[in-house]
């Protein structure tokens, strides 16, 4: 059965998503870098909200909403370890898995520009589609 309270835990958890959400955005927009961990308003609503809420909760203030706080602590307790890997990927060397978004968004910038270049470059991948294996087959003795 969900209570009244049970609405602070899972609004504290899609708002927390939903700045993530946004965050990823900037990312892939270019306005903030993946390391940018204070420029993150996922940071600041999943730390700000959640910390307090267990302060709260641990050390007894506020006791007339203790209820709401526990709740809302013990999303913050869950998602710790997410957190705490998410943190450490956008200060380490595994933060570098959006490069790839970097490198596609580079060659876009440069179809976009040089269409023509981009187009030789293409064509003069690859093997012609009028090559067969015909030849070879017949040495073998396929045919």
């Amino acid at each position: 059965m969900i209570r009244i309270e049970d609405f602070g835990e899972i609004a504290y958890g899609g708002v927390v998503t939903l700045t993530e959400w946004w965050d990823n955005k900037r990312i892939d927009e270019g306005k903030i870098a993946q390391k940018d961990i204070f420029k993150k308003a996922s940071f600041y609503t999943y730390l700000g909200v959640g910390l307090t809420a267990t302060l709260i909760s641990v050390f007894g203030w506020m006791r007339r909403w203790e209820r709401w706080s526990e709740h809302i602590s013990h999303g913050f307790l869950y998602d710790l370890p997410r957190f705490a890997y998410n943190l450490s990927t956008s200060m380490g060397a595994a933060g570098r898995s959006r490069s790839g978004s970097a490198a596609i968004q580079e060659a876009q910038r440069v179809i976009r520009e040089r269409p023509v270049a981009a187009r030789q470059l293409v064509q003069g991948m690859g093997v012609p589609a009028s090559r067969t294996y015909v030849p070879e087959m017949e040495q073998v003795g396929a045919f």
